[in-house]
């Protein structure tokens, strides 16, 4: 009788051999058929917690510098990603060595700060639902201000 693979949702014939089986053979349910066995495994059992920590030691000890040497050769890596991120988020960065240019033209490249923002009617917009605004940076008097309004 068909059963619904736990990794995957479908359907497949278990084996007879198997009778309980949950998930079917495709190599992605199968790992997650093993990751969920050592989950439960490490809950309920105290000596294969305690195997897994020794061995993770002993792995940390013939290795120390594994995590440095990883950390170096990851940071080109890492800046791209920050950097594609941050045109995901709708923000630009400059990094050092890397050119960025905004995935949208209204990006804007201020650097966060408080700043006010003014209603320009005198300027045309193009739309009822548009605005044109002007922005500016709050001085040192208006920032002081400002933090003691929100404290009070």
């Amino acid at each position: 009788m068909p059963r619904h693979c736990a990794g995957c949702s479908k359907t497949f014939e278990p084996r007879p051999q198997v009778p309980d089986q949950a998930y079917c053979s495709s190599p992605e349910c199968q790992r997650a058929r093993k990751r969920q066995w050592q989950k439960d495994k490490l809950r309920s059992d105290p000596d294969y917690q305690a195997n897994q920590r020794a061995a993770q030691r002993a792995w940390s000890a013939r290795n120390g510098e594994y995590w440095r040497g990883w950390r170096q050769a990851q940071q080109v890596s890492a800046a791209r990603d920050r950097v594609s991120s941050a045109r995901n988020d709708g923000r630009r960065l400059a990094l050092p060595g890397i050119a960025v240019d905004p995935a949208k033209m209204d990006v804007s490249i201020l650097p966060p700060d408080l700043y006010w923002i003014s209603l320009r009617p005198d300027l045309p917009s193009r739309s009822d639902s548009s605005w044109i605004v002007e922005i500016t940076p709050l001085g040192e008097t208006d920032r002081e201000r400002w933090t003691r309004q929100e404290m009070t």
